[in-house]
């Protein structure tokens, strides 16, 4: 009878050790995930864990004798949605105070677990982990404002997404601000602005 329990005792121990082992192998092979990127130079590349990451930029709070105060939330720049490129919002007075507190501005980055896509002035939210693959489009928009350098850059975009149950969503305005694309190579880690990307299909 003893040697029986012991048996059974031995059993739920490598049970117990399985479950551990597979707990932790499955998230990795979640994550075991490619992307074909194409860019609108003609480039290539083939990523290995592929994400998104999302760049920003706080600015610290001007100081009215020696104290902080707390910056209008206007004041943190980057992020999906905005334009690319830092950008101050503000009153004029509340901008100069930023410059003149002489502090440097605070950046950081996270990961970005979504796309969205506006089309009629309807926004989509896609997760990240049921994108297939996008296909972005563009057009030249033009500003007589603009120095002659800067139009020749000056984008549109469009993109359509096709999701992972085979679904379809087209958006006719995306700016995901300053998100990057990374990802490893063989030759090492690879990092793609989004502006710079024609199509990603990804591989799970």
């Amino acid at each position: 009878m003893k040697e029986v329990r012991d048996q059974m005792k031995r059993a739920m121990v490598g049970l117990t050790s399985l479950a551990l082992l597979l707990s932790f192998v499955a998230p990795a092979a979640a994550q075991d995930i490619a992307a074909q990127v194409r860019t609108w130079t003609g480039q290539t590349w083939r990523l290995m864990q592929p994400s998104m990451e999302l760049f920003y930029t706080i600015m610290p709070p001007p100081r009215e004798g020696g104290i902080a105060t707390t910056p209008p939330a206007e004041l943190i720049t980057g992020g999906v949605g905005q334009s690319s490129g830092a950008r101050l919002f503000g009153s004029t007075k509340e901008v100069s105070a930023l410059l003149e507190n002489g502090a440097a501005p605070i950046q950081g980055q996270r990961q970005a677990n979504a796309v969205t896509l506006s089309k009629g002035g309807v926004e989509t939210r896609i997760p990240f982990e049921r994108l297939a693959s996008l296909l972005f489009s563009r057009q030249p928009v033009w500003n007589g404002s603009l120095p002659p350098y800067v139009v020749t850059s000056h984008f549109r975009y469009s993109a359509t997404a096709v999701l992972t149950d085979g679904s379809r969503v087209e958006g006719d305005y995306v700016n995901l601000g300053t998100t990057l694309l990374r990802g490893t190579t063989t030759q090492g880690r690879v990092e793609i602005p989004w502006q710079e990307i024609e199509s990603v299909r990804f591989e799970r």
